[in-house]
């Protein structure tokens, strides 16, 4: 029995020593919203408005190639009664030549457009990542989590940083 109780003393005594160990160390919790930032961020924003330029510019370059596919195209049916055979071999064989050019220059395309965006997403993540830690380690945050990832439903507006990451950020 005095074994016992001892046991229960220790117990005791250790979930006093934690408790005062919880209330030195104060839990700061902090949430941020990731889709927020990504609409209302100034940085953010102007990634996006790289990418969309270098969007233009790739479609102004298949634009002109699939003009050019098409004038080779509409010369050839033009004038396909008029020419010999060896001529239509050659104006077939071009033809040929600039579709796969174009199919080529398209996947080329698409695969740069892909890399771009997934390097900008890196570089915006990072961006965010870093702004997150600055304020983490400036205000002495124990936890934050990304609000949608957490499956969080509701919280206090006080634990939301959303708007001093988004005011690091622009």
């Amino acid at each position: 029995m005095k074994k016992f109780t001892s046991i229960v003393c220790l117990f005791l005594f250790l979930i006093a020593i934690n408790i005062q160990m919880v209330k030195a160390q104060a839990l700061k919790i902090g949430v941020f919203d990731i889709q927020r930032i990504m609409r209302e961020s100034k940085t953010i924003e102007g990634y996006r408005q790289e990418f969309l330029k270098n969007i233009e510019t790739k479609k102004r370059l298949l634009k002109d190639k699939e003009d050019s596919v098409k004038s080779i195209e509409n010369k050839f049916r033009k004038e396909m009664d008029t020419l010999s055979v060896s001529e239509k071999k050659a104006m077939e064989e071009r033809l040929e030549r600039e579709l796969k050019e174009l199919k080529r220059l398209r996947e080329d395309i698409d695969s740069e457009l892909i890399k771009m965006d997934r390097e900008l997403t890196q570089k915006a993540f990072a961006n965010i990542g870093s702004v997150i830690k600055s304020i983490a380690e400036k205000e002495g945050y124990s936890i934050i989590f990304e609000r949608n990832q957490a499956g969080i439903v509701h919280l206090k507006d006080s634990i939301d940083i959303t708007k001093k990451i988004l005011k690091e950020l622009n």
